[in-house]
């Protein structure tokens, strides 16, 4: 059994304390404020490439339910952005989901979680990257596959660096994609060739044939879209590790991007629907952004944004990668996978204090996955499974204040259990209405994942799937130093 150096603290599912003998030293850096945190959360968002690339998406399923679909993801989003607010600050773990799902609801059922997170850590990458075909095409037309993996491993690159360089980089990069989109913004509503009526009544648009009402029914499908277009707001406590101050500062980053986040994309994608001059050529469009910045101020301005989208593009890529390979890194540390592989993907490093192992392989899995895909393939499982991801945050949010009311919390979310409870049912009601087809696949994935926790882990517990307690890990580390 390979020595990872230094000692840790274990904590079981049911939140009990009881010392390891197994050693699991793993420091990020705290060099990351909160103003940094909320750069990168929502640069992980990118609120451009949502708009230009996931939307579109709806548009095509739903119509001008797109518009009910994003609110009601919002509302969602405010229950499911105050049970991360609440279970971040209490466990500021950078596993983020997994982490929290297994100390709350148990170890078999964090790894389903973890399972699930290492797939979006391939997947939305992907989803991201192949849109950046359509857009860098105003000047470069080549293969959109090819130009997507181009991004994913440039974005890897870029991810090993220190994590203050990166705050500084996707900083830069968001104040462009914010420009584009009051572009958008500006356009679609000085522009307007529908009422706000056309929202409100929402409608599909087949390609053949007259424009029919959406049913509720039908706009639920497409929450699972505007859910993927918003998912990101959480990601603030996969950076725990590396937040300076007090941990209720966990909750303000995830708080604050989930309002940008909500205000960035759902406005422009009003301004979108408002603006569109035909809404069926909207909704049928390959490329629904371009047609509208084409009919409402020409190439140019077209050429411009598809530019400034270009760049929103990497910075979503650059900043999910950051993001996702920290889940990689903690499942190492952790122990959760076969032998000398843990060393590998636990590494940290020496100069950087990135974990720049896990970095390398979340990219070269996204960019094998980006030179095979569709994104429009993506989008609905991906939002499938952060559907299910969110309803087990929501359930972890109910079930830790039950179990444990006299767990230090260093923040308490307003109106508990209502804001939980409300993400919850949404979320189930939203899984209700996805297709077979994804949730096959999901199912699938979950099976295998049990398949390997009952054939692997169980037998191997006492020296595999192992929980750290960072906090306790680093100060045992700091006074072993002075």
């Amino acid at each position: 059994m390979e020595d990872l150096g230094g000692s840790a603290t274990v904590i079981p599912a049911g939140g009990e304390r009881a010392p390891s003998a197994e050693p699991h030293r793993r420091h990020l850096a705290r060099a990351l404020q909160v103003l940094g945190t909320i750069a990168i959360v929502v640069s992980a968002v990118t609120p451009a490439a949502s708009v230009f690339i996931i939307a579109p998406v709806a548009f095509l399923t739903v119509g001008t339910g797109t518009f009910w679909a994003f609110v009601i993801a919002a509302v969602i989003g405010v229950g499911v952005a105050y049970s991360y607010s609440e279970l971040g600050a209490a466990f500021p773990i950078a596993g983020g989901d997994y982490a929290i799902v297994a100390r709350i609801l148990g170890k078999q059922v964090g790894f389903l979680s973890l399972v699930l997170w290492m797939t979006l850590a391939i997947f939305i990458p992907s989803s991201i990257a192949l849109g950046i075909g359509t857009y860098l095409s105003v000047i470069w037309k080549a293969n959109p596959n090819e130009l997507g993996a181009g991004v994913v491993v440039l974005g890897t690159i870029i991810g090993i660096l220190n994590i203050r360089t990166n705050a500084r980089i996707t900083g830069v990069f968001l104040v462009i994609e914010l420009l584009a989109l009051t572009i958008v913004t500006v356009l679609g509503f000085a522009h307007a060739h529908n009422s706000l009526s056309s929202l409100t009544s929402p409608h599909l648009f087949p390609t053949k044939g007259a424009a029919t009402a959406a049913s509720f029914g039908v706009i639920l499908s497409g929450v699972a879209i505007a859910i993927f277009s918003y998912n990101g707001y959480g990601a603030a406590i996969n950076f725990s590790e590396e937040i300076t101050g007090h941990k209720s500062a966990i909750a303000r980053a995830i708080l604050w991007s989930l309002l940008i986040t909500v205000a960035a994309e759902l406005i422009p994608i009003i301004a979108t629907l408002v603006g569109a001059p035909s809404l069926h050529a909207l909704a049928n469009s390959p490329a629904p952004m371009t047609y509208l910045l084409k009919s409402l101020s020409g190439s140019t301005l077209n050429t411009i944004v598809s530019l400034g989208i270009s760049l929103a593009i990497l910075n979503a890529t650059l900043a999910i990668i950051l993001e996702l390979s920290r889940i990689v890194f903690s499942a190492a540390r952790d122990r959760a996978f076969p032998g000398p592989l843990n060393g590998v993907l636990a590494h940290i490093h020496p100069r950087l204090r990135t974990p720049w192992m896990a970095t390398l392989i979340v990219g070269a899995a996204g960019a094998v996955l980006t030179g095979l895909s569709s994104v429009a393939s993506l989008v609905t499982f991906t939002g499938v499974v952060l559907t299910i991801n969110y309803g087990a945050i929501a359930l972890c949010a109910i079930v830790d204040r039950i179990r444990n009311p006299d767990r230090e919390r260093p923040y308490k979310m307003p109106l508990w259990p209502f804001w939980p409870g409300l993400a919850l049912a949404g979320t189930i009601a939203v899984f209700y209405k996805q297709t077979g087809h994804d949730d096959g696949i999901v199912g699938m994935i979950l099976a295998g994942a049990a398949i390997y926790y009952l054939v692997f882990l169980l037998p191997m517990r006492k020296s595999h799937w192992i929980l750290v307690d960072p906090d306790e890990s680093e100060a045992e580390a700091a006074d072993a130093g002075t």
